[in-house]
C-alpha cells in the first residue's frame, strides 16, 4: 500500500511539475528535490553523471522550444525536464524493480472487473524493469564484438546487429520469467 501511494505521488507530482510556470517555485521544488535526495543518502556524484548524459535531451528540447516559441518557454520546458529528472532519479532509487511491479498491480486492481489478470501485468512490468540493463550489456557485447572484427557499424549494419541482441533478450525474458515465477511472484 505504501509503495502504491508513493507511486501515485510520484506520478501526480511529476504531472503537476508541467502545470508550473512560475520560475521561483521551480527552483524551491528543484532545491526540495534536491535536498530530498541528499537526505535519502543518494550518490550525488552519479546523479549528476547521468544528468550529464541527459543534458544534450534538455538542451535540444529546450532549443526547439525557444525556436517554435520563445526563450521563455524553451527556458520553462528545460528547467521542468531537469525537475523530471531529478524526481524520476531519487524515486528509481528508493523503490526496487519488485515494489514498482506491485505498486502496479495494486493499481491496475480495478481491471479485475473487466476479468484483465493483474498478476501478469505485474510479471511484466517486472520483466520490462528487469531487462533494462540486459539489453544495455548484449548492446555493448555486440558492438564490442563487431568493432574487434573490424566492421564499423552504420545505419544498415544496426540490422546485423540487432538479430542477434533480438535472439538474447527474448531468450532471457524468458528465463527471468521462470525465475519470477520460481522465487514465488505470482503468490504476492
Amino acid at each position: 500500500m505504501k509503495n502504491m501511494i508513493k507511486l501515485i505521488i510520484f506520478i501526480v507530482y511529476t504531472i503537476a511539475i508541467f502545470f508550473i510556470s512560475d520560475f521561483i517555485l521551480l527552483a524551491v521544488l528543484f532545491l526540495l528535490n534536491f535536498l530530498i535526495a541528499v537526505i535519502l543518502k543518494i550518490n550525488l556524484k552519479n546523479m549528476l553523471y547521468n544528468l550529464k548524459i541527459l543534458l544534450p535531451f534538455i538542451i535540444f528540447t529546450s532549443g526547439i522550444n525557444i525556436v517554435f516559441d520563445s526563450l521563455i518557454a524553451g527556458i520553462l520546458i528545460g528547467v521542468r525536464i531537469l525537475i523530471c529528472y531529478n524526481v524520476t532519479y531519487v524515486f528509481s532509487k528508493t523503490m526496487t524493480s519488485s515494489e514498482l511491479a506491485n505498486a502496479i498491480k495494486s493499481l491496475c486492481f480495478p481491471l479485475k472487473l473487466f476479468k484483465i489478470n493483474t498478476e501478469n501485468i505485474g510479471l511484466m512490468v517486472s520483466i520490462s524493469i528487469c531487462m533494462i540493463p540486459v539489453l544495455k550489456s548484449e548492446i555493448y557485447s555486440v558492438i564490442q564484438a563487431m568493432k574487434s572484427k573490424g566492421k564499423i557499424i552504420k545505419i544498415n549494419g544496426i540490422a546485423v546487429a540487432m538479430k542477434p541482441i533480438l535472439i538474447s533478450i527474448l531468450r532471457r525474458t524468458n528465463e527471468i520469467e521462470k525465475t519470477l515465477i520460481a522465487r514465488g511472484y505470482e503468490s504476492e
